[in-house]
């Protein structure tokens, strides 16, 4: 049986590739120049016509900035090494496609009718917890929803006014990513959200991704979980590997 080869006329594709993944790993920093382009078809072992057609696409993608008579320079672009699910903090914006420029908010203390799941969620007893909402906003457009709840003991640890809006925003968007030792964000898809009377999110397909984030202390005990709520067409889950 004779062995399929690879089709070489997407072999600059594959350059392209391994280029960007250099200039993503710091390897060739912003500013800093690519090797020559003899030097570099050696070391992707390809042909300078085919170098040239994956130099050609990483400009065209605003990666790299050709100089005539100096070379090729890497460009300061805020795609190169984005910011993935592999750090904690500020998980819409990094899971979003839409600039936020706006986010609304409301929340309300409740007692709790479910013990025993604020007990196997959290680890304590409570009898009050806090639902709080954000809607972000883009071009005045809702792009994303969270709902929050956090028991009341764990708001009083930050020294929050329970009846301070500011405050409790602050803590949940900022304060809380900071002082969370870990944290956990399982993905899933709905065609269903929480609604509320204030603002609706919209998706063009009744599809949505729903992204559970649970935030952990440093032994272990959730102190937060966020439902987040985004559109499909305005979703986009990224996750920076490497290999070690």
């Amino acid at each position: 049986m004779p062995i399929k080869t690879k089709d070489k006329s997407h072999l600059y594709l594959d350059v392209y590739d391994k280029i960007l993944k250099l200039i993503n790993e710091g390897v060739y920093p912003v500013g800093s120049k690519l090797p020559a382009e003899l030097e570099l078809s050696k070391m992707m072992n390809v042909s300078r016509m085919t170098l040239r057609q994956a130099l050609s696409l990483l400009q065209e993608d605003g990666y790299i900035v050709t100089i005539h008579g100096q070379g090729n320079f890497i460009k300061d672009n805020t795609k190169l090494r984005s910011v993935g699910l592999e750090k904690i903090g500020d998980t819409v914006s990094n899971c979003c496609t839409e600039a936020i420029d706006g986010i609304d908010s409301d929340f309300r203390l409740e007692f709790v009718n479910d013990y025993d799941y604020i007990k196997k969620l959290f680890g304590i007893h409570s009898a009050v917890c806090i639902g709080f909402n954000r809607w972000y906003k883009s071009k005045n457009e809702i792009v994303a929803h969270t709902f929050s709840i956090l028991p009341s003991e764990i708001a009083s640890k930050f020294q929050v006014n329970l009846n301070d809006k500011e405050c409790l925003f602050e803590l949940l968007e900022e304060r809380i990513y900071e002082y969370a030792h870990s944290s956990t964000i399982e993905v899933k898809f709905t065609k269903s959200v929480i609604s509320t009377s204030i603002h609706r999110l919209h998706s063009n397909n009744d599809l949505y991704t729903l992204l559970i984030e649970s935030l952990y202390d440093s032994i272990g005990h959730v102190i937060l979980q966020n439902k987040i709520y985004i559109p499909t067409e305005f979703s986009s889950i990224k996750i920076n590997r490497i290999n070690k």
